[in-house]
């Protein structure tokens, strides 16, 4: 799914500090791509709003990011596949931090920041990952946005569908489209539930 990223919004939040700073905390601090994000809410569709069907786009995060330095390799002059998986997850990071946070995500609405920050390392587990680049991307300063755009439940699992792209201002592009299965907090870590809802 490519992301659209010059369509209007109804609203614009920021995303607060003390946010980011809580869900970015597992990463050592060179590691810490994601420097400000904002939550974009998407106009309502036939005058309806964010509603709990599985099939309706609740919102975009997006957020500027900057690597001066990669953490695990010498510099690369562009922006590679694992700075885009490392920037994808910081990204999800903060947009499921910010929907359960404000209670706009039907799916995780008996969920608080409490529980998602026990569970978030533990329970989300990308089940399928692609991604293109189109143009490379000056990794110094850029910006990526990040969509979940279908979700489903199945048994104890949340089923997600995202898509994110990263940009620069100079036409730099990369996309991807990624799956994320979520143990609910209360259930037992199954993984072989996991896997039968991947090959379902």
């Amino acid at each position: 799914m490519v992301i659209n990223i010059n369509q209007k919004f109804a609203k614009i939040a920021d995303v607060s500090p003390d946010l980011l700073k809580r869900f970015l905390e597992p990463y050592k601090e060179n590691c810490k791509y994601l420097k400000q994000a904002r939550f974009q809410y998407p106009e309502p569709i036939n005058g309806s709003e964010i509603s709990g069907s599985s099939n309706v786009n609740i919102g975009y995060m997006q957020a500027d990011f900057s690597i001066p330095d990669s953490c695990y390799i010498a510099d690369t002059g562009h922006f590679n596949s694992v700075e885009f998986n490392i920037c994808y997850n910081q990204l999800f990071y903060i947009m499921i931090a910010y929907l359960v946070e404000h209670q706009l995500f039907p799916a995780m609405a008996d969920w608080n920041v409490e529980s998602y920050q026990y569970y978030q390392l533990s329970n989300f587990l990308i089940t399928r990952f692609s991604s293109a680049f189109k143009k490379p991307i000056n990794s110094d300063h850029f910006q990526g946005t990040l969509s979940i755009h279908k979700y489903s439940t199945r048994g104890h699992l949340i089923m997600l569908k995202t898509s994110c792209a990263f940009y620069d201002q100079n036409g730099g592009w990369a996309e991807g489209d990624i799956n994320i299965a979520v143990l609910n907090k209360e259930s037992e870590k199954n993984l072989n539930e996991v896997k039968e809802a991947v090959l379902a």
